[in-house]
């Protein structure tokens, strides 16, 4: 059906996004957003359809949400563009698991929760096994290829030290409202 193929596609672009998810916020909360309105809306039995391409995305993204949530209240998109990097994945990880919840909800109600776990368990294992045979790629990297894996420490080392120039910004402007050098200059008078 229709909503099958719109939800396989959606489905794609969502996991191509999730790689840089503060680059394509409002594109994810849109497509999560959608997912969820999607699980309000169908029965559970066309709802079982479209089960595994709508897990997949909101699987990965809820991994984005650990310990204690610290996201102020949000009601409207232009106050998710205003939280900062952290909070926006974070913001993105909430929306995934409340998308998964009315997923489980919906299925659990219709007393089809066999199909959903069976859906989330088929997800989990394809994430895993993927994270696994990139974590083996990483490790055996400097073996394979010791110049790549030069570069690629050099990147990395590169990208820390942008992140936390980065978070001293964040600080600097949360407690202080403003950069630390934009102080007037104060004239000494010769009388």
């Amino acid at each position: 059906s229709r909503v099958h193929w719109f939800a396989v596609r959606l489905s794609f672009q969502a996991r191509s996004f999730l790689a840089r998810p503060t680059q394509h916020l409002i594109r994810l909360v849109s497509i999560f957003r959608f997912f969820t309105g999607l699980a309000d809306m169908l029965p559970a039995k066309l709802l079982v359809h479209v089960l595994e391409p709508v897990l997949s995305p909101a699987h990965r993204a809820s991994a984005f949400v650990w310990g204690v949530s610290r996201l102020p209240d949000v009601t409207s998109l232009e106050e998710v563009l205003n939280l900062t990097n952290g909070q926006q994945t974070e913001f993105l990880g909430t929306l995934a698991q409340a998308c998964m919840d009315a997923l489980s909800a919906k299925m659990q109600e219709a007393g089809m929760g066999a199909e959903f776990t069976k859906a989330l368990n088929k997800v989990r294992k394809a994430v895993e096994k993927q994270r696994f045979k990139r974590a083996q790629e990483r490790r055996l990297k400097p073996i394979r290829d010791p110049q790549g894996a030069a570069v690629m420490k050099k990147a990395k080392n590169r990208r820390k030290q942008e992140s936390k120039k980065r978070k001293v910004q964040e600080t600097i402007l949360k407690t202080k409202g403003a950069k630390g050098g934009l102080r007037a200059k104060t004239h000494r008078s010769l009388v």
